[in-house]
C-alpha cells in the first residue's frame, strides 16, 4: 500500500508540474537560457591558425571566459574563403554554445560571390561589432609618388600598367582596389595571391606595385614601401603625416576589415543579449584596447546596439553586392 501511495504521489506531482510550469518556464525563459553558459562555448574562426584574425579573437575569448565563468574555446574551421566555418555555425544547435567570430567577409561579402549553404541575413543573428584592422595603402618606391593625387595621376598616364595585390578574388583588399578604380576612374591591374603574406616578397622586389593592408607598416618604417594613405576614418598615430583616403579626395571610401560575433538565428534572445552585454563591456577595457591598438587593431569606443548591428549587416550586404556587380567580379 505504501508503495502504491508513493507511486500515486509521484504521478500527481508530475502532472502538477506539467500543468503548472515554473515561473521561469511560464515566462518563456527555460532554465537552460537563464544559466547560460554552464559549459564551454565554441568560438569558431573560419580561417587557418596563425592569421591576423587570431590576435583579436583569442583575446576576446580570454576576456569572455573571465566575465562569464566558462571557457570560450577557439576552434578553426577554414575553407572556401571562410564559408565552411560560417556554414558550420549556421547549422549548429542554436543553444548559444557555438558562435562565429570573424572578419565580415564570410557574412557580407562571400555570399554575393558564390553560392553558400547559408543565408547570412536569415541564418545568423549579429551579436557584436568589436573593432577594425588599421590598414594603409602602400606602393613600391619605384613609382615615385608620395600621395593619392600623385598616384591617381600616374595611373591615368599608365592605364592597366600599375598593379595591386590581394589575398584572392573577392577578398576585402581586392574590393578596396576595385573601389579605388571606380572612384578615381583609373585602370589598375589586380594580381591575386593565395595570401597577402605571399605577395610581400614580390611587392618589396618591385615586381608588383601596391597593396591595401595592415602588414605594410613595418616595411614603410624600413623605407621599403611608400605609404600613400590610411584606410581608416582617422589618421594613424604611427604615421601622423599621412592623410586618410577620405582626406585625400575619397570621402566615400569606407571598406574596413571589422570583426564581429554571430550566432545561429534561432539562439534564444536572452542568450544573445547576455553575450552582447559581455562583449559591450570590453569596449571600455582600456588595457584590452591598448594591447589591440599596439597590434594594429582599433577597438570601437562604443559597440553597436543589436538593432544597429542588424541594420549595418543589411546595408553592408547590399553595398558589397552592388560593388561586386559594378566591378564585374566573379570567381570563375
Amino acid at each position: 500500500m505504501r508503495t502504491r501511495s508513493a507511486i500515486g504521489a509521484a504521478l500527481a506531482l508530475g502532472l502538477a508540474l506539467l500543468w503548472n510550469p515554473s515561473p521561469t518556464q511560464a515566462q518563456g525563459q527555460p532554465q537552460a537560457q537563464t544559466d547560460w553558459p554552464n559549459r564551454p562555448v565554441r568560438a569558431i574562426i573560419p580561417y587557418p591558425p596563425g592569421s591576423g584574425t587570431d590576435f583579436i579573437i583569442r583575446a576576446l575569448c580570454e576576456r569572455l571566459s573571465r566575465q562569464l565563468g566558462q571557457q570560450f574555446v577557439v576552434e578553426h574551421r577554414s575553407g572556401a574563403s571562410g564559408a565552411l566555418g560560417a556554414e558550420a555555425v549556421a547549422r549548429s544547435t542554436p543553444d548559444g554554445y557555438t558562435i562565429l567570430m570573424t572578419p565580415q567577409a564570410p557574412v557580407v561579402v562571400i555570399p554575393s560571390l558564390r553560392k553558400t549553404a547559408y543565408d547570412p541575413l536569415k541564418d545568423f543573428v549579429g551579436v557584436s561589432r568589436m573593432g577594425e584592422v588599421i590598414a594603409g595603402f602602400a606602393v613600391h618606391p619605384s613609382l615615385g609618388v608620395k600621395n593619392m593625387a600623385e598616384f591617381v595621376a600616374l595611373a591615368k598616364k599608365k592605364p592597366g600598367q600599375i598593379t595591386f595585390v590581394s589575398a584572392g578574388v573577392g577578398s576585402v583588399n581586392h574590393l578596396r582596389g576595385e573601389t579605388l578604380k571606380l572612384m578615381a576612374d583609373i585602370d589598375l591591374l589586380h594580381v591575386p595571391y593565395r595570401g597577402n603574406g605571399e605577395a610581400v616578397p614580390d611587392l618589396l622586389a618591385g615586381q608588383v606595385h601596391g597593396i591595401f593592408d595592415s602588414l605594410v607598416f613595418p616595411h614603410v618604417k624600413a623605407g621599403k614601401l611608400t605609404l600613400l594613405a590610411i584606410l581608416s576614418d582617422e589618421r594613424y598615430s604611427e604615421f601622423p603625416d599621412v592623410g586618410t583616403m577620405k582626406e585625400q579626395g575619397f570621402p566615400e571610401f569606407d571598406i574596413p576589415i571589422w570583426f564581429g560575433t554571430y550566432a545561429p538565428a534561432a539562439v534564444p534572445t536572452p542568450i544573445i543579449e547576455k553575450l552582447h552585454a559581455a562583449l559591450s563591456t570590453i569596449h571600455t577595457d582600456e588595457e584590452f584596447k591598448a594591447k589591440q591598438f599596439a597590434g594594429g587593431i582599433h577597438i570601437y569606443a562604443k559597440g553597436d546596439s543589436l538593432p544597429e548591428l542588424k541594420t549595418r549587416l543589411v546595408k553592408q550586404t547590399a553595398y558589397f553586392a552592388d560593388l561586386i556587380k559594378r566591378a564585374n567580379i566573379t570567381l570563375d
